[in-house]
């Protein structure tokens, strides 16, 4: 369906939501309260929803892979709007080690009629998934290869899936194994495989987790068909993100580069995906004992065998590792009173093939947003602080185009980013989910708590959030927050943009997104149709996604005091040096985790005077004349916070990661108190106690920064 057959009425502005009460907003004062509460009023007449389903078609038009014309062609789409929009447009490049396929053979040897690695079936009335240059299976930077072995079946290929498959005397070395997708990210997959000494690892999806098994497929629902394929990169950047030729710097003109055999981040053995279709031709034929009920899935309507064998593979890569351009595109909307201070809202513009969800759902909301905001600019309501658009390239690589121009600009981002509100998948159903950094939870509620739900009229965001509060997104790689919470905000783990700005440089992060039934993640048919008949027809949440993230945007850029929940941080820390304590790998270091809990509790209380302090000065602002930006140290203070649980000298083994609270695994889910827990898995009692000690004097230093507000 063309947006130039949809009738008007499909495109309906939905109910704003009430005025919300006249409290004064967390960091405004009462005049400038109402000030703020009136502009959002503004923008929330401003993005559209037929507006942003013309956008998703325009970008969703082809295939657009990082460094490939499709990709050059949407870089210019996107820069051409932000210049429309009236922001400054900036396109830094640069030049990175990318991976692309050549061809992809897998077949049952012996058996030279079962042709696996098989193209998606198109869908009629769908032409985009009757494109042929989507057609290969492949997972990026995986190593060419030619090599033939038997198969064993190893459920997840997590740690403890090989452990059990020991325990059975089952074999993995130079074997090709067969892993689902999910629990777990492909290369912490990969990494697992690599360890256990397997030639080649193939990933599936298995019907249990996004096809049949959990409804219709489309195109009568959102789960997916049994021929379609997750494509993604192979590759360790839960060790080092960004180009794997410059890890650690940007990878600017003139710049050092290592050699591909000193990268710590790219895979040594060979791995493709599979549908579940091709799977069930190899799991149909595996004979050995069966696996275990929770290795169970439905491809083949049969008992699951572990093998190993006698069906044997042969499989054949050929894929590229080569340097090519990538292109951010900056958009910068100049603050009127702290220019130097500013809010950055964050998307990817890459796709494995269109990506109408991942991540171009969020490119076009970021699109509406920006039109949005340089209305309001050009009707002289230019924000106090400098909002900038970042569309980010080769994401889907190794988060490359956000590392590459965080560690470029460090010092200033540093000195200046108040906040990253970065929304990838803007939109994949209905239901809200939040993941942040502690200081930010109360935030997003409030924001949340502003914005109508387009599917609930008369409702917020916040009032169907809070019903949906158990529900949780198959592709989430964050943890949950502290139990019992009605609106419920995850912890931030990795696999988007925000990962250099949280991680590295210590910047208060959130990823937003409009959750649901989503089974064709990385695949052909995440393309518009699939978002027009059941992600979101009519595109409405994406344009409430454009009205909420411009809300925060706002009100970090016009607050007087930055709205940040600083009281919060200490108790959330203080909770997982219990869990800790509680756990085997905490018990012989229990007695020094309970003193980091008793330091963070007190950074708690110290922080939460400080807040007081900060409301009544707020409380006494007059309600006319002038008002002098005189909050600075209080806002310096706030943006100390993230940095004050980070350390320059980073995690031990992976020093790129410097927060010290939060971390992602090999998986992508977040760790929490990674150095801490990680020295005692490994059983080093004393490295445990050293990273207890490094933290509480973090922790020491920040209390005492908290008191000097006064």
């Amino acid at each position: 369906m063309k947006p130039a057959v949809l009738v008007a009425a499909l495109f309906a502005l939905p109910a704003v939501a009430a005025e919300p009460p006249r409290a004064a907003l967390r960091g405004f004062s009462a005049p400038r309260a109402a000030e703020e509460l009136h502009l959002e009023r503004r923008l929330f007449a401003l993005p559209q929803p037929a507006e942003c389903g013309e956008l998703l078609r325009a970008i969703t038009s082809t295939p657009h892979l990082a460094g490939t014309e499709g990709g050059r062609r949407v870089a210019d789409l996107v820069a051409r709007e932000f210049a429309s929009a009236g922001l400054e447009v900036e396109t830094p490049r640069y030049d990175v080690l990318l991976s692309y396929p050549k061809t992809a053979k897998l077949e049952i040897a012996g058996e030279p009629a079962v042709r696996l690695a098989r193209s998606e079936e198109p869908i009629p009335g769908d032409p985009d998934t009757h494109a042929a240059a989507a057609g290969i299976p492949w997972n990026a930077y995986a190593p060419s290869a030619n090599l033939e072995a038997e198969v064993v079946y190893v459920n997840h290929g997590s740690a403890a899936d090989y452990d059990a498959l020991a325990k059975r005397g089952i074999d993995v070395r130079g074997r090709i194994v067969l892993a689902r997708y999910f629990g777990g990210y492909r290369g912490g997959k990969s990494l697992e495989g690599e360890m256990r000494g397997v030639a080649a690892i193939l990933v599936y999806s298995d019907p249990i987790d996004d096809g049949w098994y959990q409804g219709e497929v489309y195109p009568a629902g959102p789960w997916g068909p049994l021929s379609h394929v997750q494509r993604g990169a192979n590759v360790y950047d839960f060790l080092v993100p960004g180009d794997p030729l410059t890890p650690g710097w940007a990878s600017t003109a003139g710049a050092r580069r290592i050699a591909e055999s000193e990268s710590t981040i790219l895979p040594k053995i060979p791995m493709m995906p599979l549908s579940a279709r091709d799977a069930a031709e190899i799991l149909r034929r595996l004979q050995g004992p069966p696996a275990p009920p929770g290795w169970q899935g439905v491809a083949t309507g049969d008992t699951y065998r572990l093998g190993p064998g006698p069906v044997r593979v042969r499989l054949s890569i050929e894929n590229t590792r080569e340097r090519r351009e990538i292109r951010n595109v900056i958009g910068v909307l100049r603050g009127t009173d702290e220019p130097a201070r500013t809010i950055l809202l964050s998307n990817h513009h890459d796709a494995w093939v269109y990506g109408a969800v991942d991540p171009s759902s969020g490119t076009a909301t970021m699109i509406s947003l920006a039109r949005a905001l340089g209305a309001l600019a050009r009707e002289g309501r230019r924000p106090r602080r400098t909002i900038v658009f970042a569309s980010w390239d080769a994401e889907e690589y190794t988060l490359t185009g956000s590392t590459e121009w965080g560690e470029e600009h460090e010092k200033e981002l540093r000195e200046n980013a108040v906040v990253c509100i970065n929304v990838d998948a803007s939109v994949s159903g209905s239901g809200f989910s939040a993941s942040a950094s502690p200081t930010l939870f109360t935030a997003i509620r409030e924001a949340a708590s502003s914005v109508a739900d387009p599917g609930a009229p008369g409702r917020t965001i916040a009032d169907t959030w809070k019903e949906n509060a158990t529900r949780r997104n198959i592709r989430s790689y964050a943890t949950g927050d502290a139990p019992g919470e009605d609106l419920p905000v995850a912890i931030l783990g990795s696999g988007s943009d925000y990962t250099v700005f949280f991680n590295r440089l210590g910047i208060a992060s959130m990823d937003l997104t409009f959750d649901g039934p989503y089974g064709v993640y990385h695949s052909l048919y995440d393309d518009y149709g699939w978002m027009s008949r059941v992600g979101d027809p009519g595109f409405r949440y994406h344009a409430a996604m454009a009205r909420l993230a411009g809300v925060l945007a706002l009100r970090f850029a016009n607050a007087e005091v930055f709205p940040f929940e600083p009281s919060r941080y200490g108790r959330e820390i203080a909770r997982y040096a219990e869990d800790l304590s509680r756990s085997p790998t905490g018990a012989p270091v229990r007695g020094d985790l309970e003193a980091l809990g008793r330091a963070a509790e007190s950074w708690s209380r110290e922080t939460e005077r400080a807040e007081r302090v900060i409301a009544g000065r707020l409380g006494r602002m007059p309600p006319a004349g002038p008002r002098p930006p005189d909050f600075r140290r209080e806002n310096a203070w706030l943006l100390s916070l993230e940095r004050a649980v980070s350390d320059d000298a980073g995690l031990p083994g992976r020093p790129w990661f410097r927060h010290l609270v939060y971390a992602p695994l090999p998986s992508y889910a977040a760790e929490t108190l990674p150095a801490i827990r990680e020295a005692g898995e490994a059983g080093d009692t004393a490295a445990a106690r050293t990273q207890i000690r490094r933290l509480t004097e973090k922790l020491t230093r920040a209390t005492a920064e908290a008191a000097a507000i006064r």
